[in-house]
């Protein structure tokens, strides 16, 4: 197990088999929001600073420097260690990390809650939790294949994006994340996003209130995925859904070759692959590369810092190829509202 730091300090908790691979300081049981600030220390809040440039002023004897406040633009850090997070607008208004447990409060009853993982990446640059769903109706794909229900929240203190909060399955199996959404009239119940501008934090929670009725999520979520155990595919069309999903053209190389390969190999030896009614199926080999984003491949700068797997896998490319797998998959099952599948935007 990596035991990923800033610091010193573990920056990111998690229970049981996390689908983030077990990066961080393990809690045995799923955990409160007080836990999850302390053991993923995430207990530090940030402030917005004033942006200065330098500015050449003349003098009699030649010129100087001169630091001038910025109109445009803040800088926020971290007020625990002074680490900056990013450049904002002058609108801008964190959320701290504390209140964005808040949205969890609007969702399920105040403090009831159960997350499973729980960190930030970088510096604090993007803070994510992940609750269970914690319902007693599970999605079942197959006999013996499970989808859980979560929730994922992303805070990003960098200033390049909203907070955003999204349902999540993860197949139990193999722990793969299924992060996706589906359908035009899912656009605005699968999916909340706050500005940073404002109190964001009570409309942050009025959200989660509001998202809270919104069932039909993960009902058409069951319908695809059993959709997707159904369809079976010849050899051919296994590897066209693959290529299709991996690269943006269908040009051919030795590399290209490979790496299809690797996922094909998947789809009869990954994880869950066993279960009957997997193979050969376009649920099969969705997630043959899902479990190739999130367990196998090699992400850039990742051998000298194992945290880039997590970042790039769940909210980088990663995040992409997974929204291609899903629309790809949608298509071969001639899903009638392929063209409005879209992923929460994470960036």
């Amino acid at each position: 197990m990596h035991n990923i730091t800033n610091n010193g300090q573990a920056n990111i908790a998690y229970t049981g088999s996390t689908p983030w691979h077990k990066l961080g300081q393990k809690i045995e049981n799923a955990f409160d929001a007080d836990t999850a600030l302390k053991e993923a220390n995430l207990d530090w809040e940030v402030d917005v600073h004033p942006l200065y440039h330098e500015e050449l002023v003349p003098t009699y004897n030649g010129s100087h420097i001169k630091y001038v406040k910025s109109i445009h633009g803040q800088v926020v850090k971290r007020r625990d260690n002074g680490d900056e997070l990013g450049v904002v607008g002058k609108n801008y208004s964190p959320l701290q990390n504390k209140d964005a447990f808040a949205f969890f409060d609007g969702l399920f009853g105040k403090g009831q809650a159960k997350f499973e993982t729980a960190g930030y990446t970088g510096k604090g640059e993007r803070v994510w939790l992940l609750a269970n769903m914690q319902d007693n109706d599970p999605i079942e794909v197959l006999p013996n294949d499970v989808v859980n229900k979560y929730m994922l929240l992303t805070n990003p203190h960098g200033g390049k994006a909203a907070v955003i909060a999204a349902f999540t399955p993860i197949r139990v199996v193999c722990q793969n994340t299924l992060t996706a959404a589906v359908g035009t009239m899912l656009k605005d119940t699968n999916t909340v996003r706050v500005v940073h501008k404002g109190n964001v934090a009570d409309r942050l929670q009025f959200a989660g209130s509001v998202l809270a009725q919104a069932g039909v999520y993960y009902d058409e979520v069951k319908h695809l995925f059993q959709s997707f155990a159904k369809k079976q595919l010849t050899g051919q069309q296994v590897k066209g859904y693959i290529h299709q999903t991996l690269f943006n053209d269908l040009h051919h190389t030795k590399s290209r070759e490979s790496k299809i390969e690797e996922v094909e190999k998947l789809m009869y030896t990954g994880r869950g692959s066993d279960i009957a009614g997997v193979r050969g199926t376009v649920w099969g080999v969705y997630n043959a590369l899902t479990e190739y984003v999130d367990h196998v491949k090699t992400y850039r700068g990742q051998k000298e810092n194992p945290r880039k797997q997590l970042e790039a896998s769940q909210f980088g490319t990663g995040r992409i190829i997974k929204n291609k797998a899903l629309l790809n998959g949608a298509n071969l099952v001639g899903y009638s509202d392929t063209a409005n599948i879209a992923m929460p935007e994470l960036n």
